[in-house]
């Protein structure tokens, strides 16, 4: 498995590698870290020292190298190899990018919570991730009060509507080694004015069977309300240590008309949030690239 952990500075770095450290991984996981350093990162000191030369940026580049590498070794330490680059833009087009250029598996993203303007004017790199990455996305989120060892039983939400997107994200649990006593609850919402077509309903008997197929003993609930409201809720009452969706990947207007649940749930979670994307869509979404 080929992990990607985008991060922005050493702390982000810690709980990202904190994050791959505590889950059990498949034998032959390899990882690359990658930080982008933006020019607005570059403290103005450094640059009037620089005289506004670029060589402020690529200092900046070296200095978050020199503080990234260290926290890299930790995950060499627990057998998966890490290798840090470090590149100059905007890490909502490059984190993609090189997801698509290294055949990235799984990308894991620190959820930042500030709510200032100047973040709302430069955008979100975790929902740009999230709506345009090639692979599966993993918004982290640091429970302080529950730590977890690598051999912690996990508490673990799967939202589906009976799609073949869910189903994709049932199979990607099932490949994962979970630690012994995990729990898992498959979580689907009918909204009381959609008369749900028979496909759906055996959307959801599939997912049930991708689980035990593997072992995952799962308990199901079937919710009423609106799908964004009702699975967070859920999650939350339910302790969740990790919620699990599939995505649709609509685009343009009918993504902005409909809105999306799984971008809606990764941003708003209390808990980390897997947005699980189907091979299918990895190998066109390379293809196209290539």
């Amino acid at each position: 498995m080929k992990l990607l952990i985008a991060a922005d500075s050493a702390t982000s770095t810690e709980v990202l590698v904190d994050a791959v450290g505590i889950r059990p991984w498949p034998e032959g996981t390899t990882a690359q870290i990658l930080s982008v350093v933006a020019d607005n990162d570059v403290p103005e000191e450094l640059w009037r020292q620089e005289g506004g030369r670029k060589s402020a940026v690529r200092l900046e580049m070296e200095k978050r190298g020199q503080q990234i590498t260290p926290v890299a070794k930790r995950l060499e330490e627990i057998g998966i190899p890490a290798e840090v680059v470090v590149m100059r833009g905007d890490a909502r087009h490059l984190i993609p990018f090189f997801a698509r250029k290294w055949s990235s598996d799984l990308i894991f993203v620190r959820a930042h919570v500030r709510k200032d303007f100047t973040h709302w004017m430069l955008g979100s790199v975790a929902r740009a991730v999230v709506t345009s990455a090639p692979c599966s996305v993993q918004i982290v989120r640091v429970d302080e009060e529950h730590r977890h060892t690598l051999n912690s039983a996990r508490r673990v939400l799967l939202a589906t509507d009976g799609s073949a997107t869910a189903v994709t994200a049932a199979e990607e649990l099932s490949v994962r080694p979970w630690p012994e006593g995990s729990e898992f609850r498959i979580v689907t919402v009918e909204q009381p004015w959609v008369v749900e077509p028979t496909s759906v309903i055996s959307g959801i008997d599939r997912t049930e069977q991708v689980l035990a197929s593997a072992g995952l003993k799962a308990t199901l609930a079937v919710l009423t309300g609106n799908p964004k409201e009702v699975i967070l809720d859920e999650a939350k009452k339910w302790n969740a240590d990790l919620i699990v969706v599939g995505s649709h990947g609509k685009r343009g207007f009918k993504r902005l008309l409909l809105g999306s649940v799984s971008e809606s749930i990764a941003m708003n979670a209390h808990c980390s949030v897997v947005v699980a994307r189907s091979a299918a869509r990895r190998s066109r979404k390379a293809q196209a690239s290539a």
